[in-house]
C-alpha cells in the first residue's frame, strides 16, 4: 500500500469513528401539552421550534424566530411561552408575538408547566388574562431577579427569598440569600447542590456541575449535570441518587421534561435529544425540513 493510499485510508477511517457535527444547537426544552416527555418541544437559540413527530423525531418545519436569545421556556394555558433579555414571548401556529407587559421594562420569567412573569415588583399569571392582558397577582417589597412556580410562588429578591400564596408574600426564613436559580416552589439551585426550601436543607452534589433541572411528578428535583467530563443524571428527594448518562461526546444540558410514566427527556445544546424510556436511552438529533423562503414578516420584536 502506498503512502498516499494508507493516508487516504486513515483519513476515512477518522472520519468514521468521529461523532457526527450537530450544526443545529438547542437552547431550552419546553413541556409537551401532556403528561409525556416525548411531547417536549425543543427551542434553537432564537426561538427555532423542533416538535416532536410522535416517531421520535424532533423537526423544525416553520421559519419563525425571535430577535431576542431565549433563556427560560414554559407553559401557560397549554401554549408554550418563553423569555429572553427581559422579552416575554408567546407560541402561536403562525410565530412568536411578544407580550406585553411593560413598555419599558423588562421581565422576568418562571420555567415549568406554571408560567409566571414579573416585572420590577409586579407579577403576573400568564395563563391568566384581563382585558386581554395578564392578570396582575401579587406585588413584591423589592424588583423580582427570578421565579420558581409551583402550588405556591417562590420570588428571588436582593433581599432573599420570600413565599406568594395569593396576595400574600412572606419571608423565606432559613432559606439562602442568594440562589443561582429557581426550579419551582420548592427548589432552589445553589453553588454547592440544590436547597429544599421545605425541608430547609442543601443537598450536596459534589464535583457535578448542574445546567439543566425540573421536578418530576412526585415533587423530587431531577436535574443534568456534569462531572469530570460525563453527564450524570441527579435525582433528590430526601437523599441524592446519581446515574451516569452514556453519551459520546458529552455535551452541556440545556433542558429536561420527566413524565410520570418514568421517561425522561434531555435536550443537549449541539442539537441532540436523549430519551429514556422504560430504562434505556436513545438518542437523536434534530433537524429541519423547511419550506422555500417567502416574502413575509421577520422575526418577532419586542414593543
Amino acid at each position: 500500500m502506498t503512502g498516499a493510499r494508507f493516508a487516504r485510508l486513515i483519513g476515512a477511517l477518522a472520519l468514521v469513528a468521529s461523532p457526527p457535527l450537530h450544526a443545529e444547537p438547542l437552547a431550552l426544552l419546553a413541556p409537551g401539552p401532556t403528561d409525556d416527555a416525548r411531547q417536549a418541544v425543543a427551542l434553537g437559540p432564537h426561538g427555532e421550534v423542533y416538535a416532536p413527530d410522535g416517531k421520535g423525531a424532533w423537526i423544525r418545519t416553520q421559519r419563525i424566530t425571535t430577535v431576542d436569545p431565549l433563556m427560560v421556556a414554559g407553559r401557560a394555558a397549554g401554549e408554550i411561552v418563553a423569555a429572553g433579555d427581559g422579552v416575554v414571548y408567546k407560541l402561536a401556529p403562525n410565530g412568536w408575538s411578544a407580550i406585553r407587559l411593560h413598555q419599558k421594562d423588562k421581565a422576568v420569567m418562571a420555567r415549568g408547566p406554571r408560567a409566571v412573569a414579573a416585572v420590577k415588583r409586579q407579577l403576573y399569571a400568564l395563563h391568566l388574562a384581563a382585558r386581554g392582558e395578564p392578570e396582575k397577582l401579587a406585588l413584591a417589597p423589592s424588583p423580582v431577579l427570578a421565579i420558581g412556580a409551583g402550588k405556591t410562588i417562590v420570588i428571588a429578591m436582593a433581599t432573599g427569598l420570600a413565599r406568594v400564596d395569593g396576595k400574600r408574600v412572606e419571608p423565606l426564613a432559613g432559606a439562602p440569600k442568594q440562589v443561582v436559580s429557581l426550579v419551582d416552589d420548592r427548589w432552589a439551585i445553589v453553588a454547592t447542590g440544590a436547597f429544599d426550601l421545605r425541608a430547609r436543607k442543601t443537598i450536596a452534589w459534589p464535583g457535578s456541575t448542574v445546567t439543566a433541572a425540573t421536578v418530576g411528578p412526585t415533587g423530587s428535583l431531577v436535574a443534568v449535570g456534569r462531572r469530570a467530563g460525563t453527564l450524570e443524571l441527579l435525582t433528590l428527594e430526601t437523599s441524592l441518587v446519581r446515574e451516569a448518562i452514556e453519551v459520546t461526546p458529552p455535551a452541556t444540558a440545556v433542558g429536561i421534561v420527566v413524565d410520570r410514566a418514568g421517561r425522561i427527556a434531555i435536550a443537549l445544546a449541539d442539537g441532540r435529544i436523549l430519551m429514556r424510556d422504560r430504562g434505556s436511552w436513545a438518542t437523536t438529533s434534530v433537524v429541519s425540513q423547511l419550506p422555500v423562503p417567502r416574502p413575509g414578516a421577520g422575526p418577532a420584536r419586542s414593543p
